[in-house]
């Protein structure tokens, strides 16, 4: 999994999810990545799965998934790709990190 934002571009490796009380801990490996844990509360969760169930993305990623695992010459791999406009934006524009 890989995250991207203004403050950080990491690449995690996820070792291990577990349970403490009524939040779920996910923790990255130690060896692979910066050493990260993730704390999700039921409501996270909750919002979560409405987000993806409204989203069309998603179904598209879930019904193209096998193409992407085994229909690619890396399967597994995804292809990152860097952008070549290295100007900050200009105008009135709004930074939106979902697009």
């Amino acid at each position: 999994m890989k995250v991207v934002s203004k403050l950080v571009d990491l690449e995690l490796h996820i070792d291990r999810i577990e349970r403490q009380g009524n939040v779920l801990l996910v923790h990255s490996d130690p060896k692979r990545s910066m050493p990260t844990t993730i704390h999700i509360a039921p409501s996270d969760i909750v919002e979560l799965l409405k987000v993806m169930l409204k989203s069309g993305g998603l179904w598209q990623f879930l019904l193209l998934m096998p193409w992407f695992c085994f229909g690619s010459k890396n399967p597994g791999k995804v292809e990152s790709s860097t952008d070549s406009n290295t100007q900050p934006p200009t105008g009135h524009q709004k930074w939106d990190p979902w697009d």
